[in-house]
């Protein structure tokens, strides 16, 4: 079952929105490190269901509003999902050290975001 795990607010600017952020709400954004482009992220210090973590990342055609970051198990298959009820799927990318990642439009014209983390290392004789 799919779940928010964060959610992207798109800027022209990414520092200049992680200052206002900070300023306004204390929201300290940090670069999500070997990010292939300008995406900052913030986890809140409660992780106890107080705050959904949050990203700044740049505006461009497809994202010119927050979007929520839905995780599932596979992200083909939810893409798929998605074309079959009346949505329409994107690109999917590999992100390193996070997982697969892409935007869809949900059935209503709304910018979704899908993440596939990618699968935990097993230890050595597992």
């Amino acid at each position: 079952m799919g779940k928010v795990v964060n959610f992207h607010l798109p800027a022209d600017d990414v520092e200049r929105a992680a200052t206002f952020y900070r300023e306004v709400f204390g929201w300290e954004f940090v670069p999500f490190p070997n990010s292939p482009r300008p995406y900052l992220v913030y986890e809140p210090a409660d992780q106890n269901g107080a705050g959904v973590p949050a990203a700044i990342t740049l505006r461009h055609e497809m994202i010119k509003a927050p979007v929520p970051t839905i995780e599932v198990d596979d992200i083909d298959q939810s893409m798929t999902a998605i074309a079959i009820k009346g949505g329409q799927q994107a690109r999917v990318e590999d992100i390193p050290g996070l997982g697969r990642f892409g935007y869809a439009i949900d059935s209503e014209g709304n910018v979704i975001a899908l993440l596939q983390r990618e699968a935990s290392p097993r230890p050595e004789g597992a």
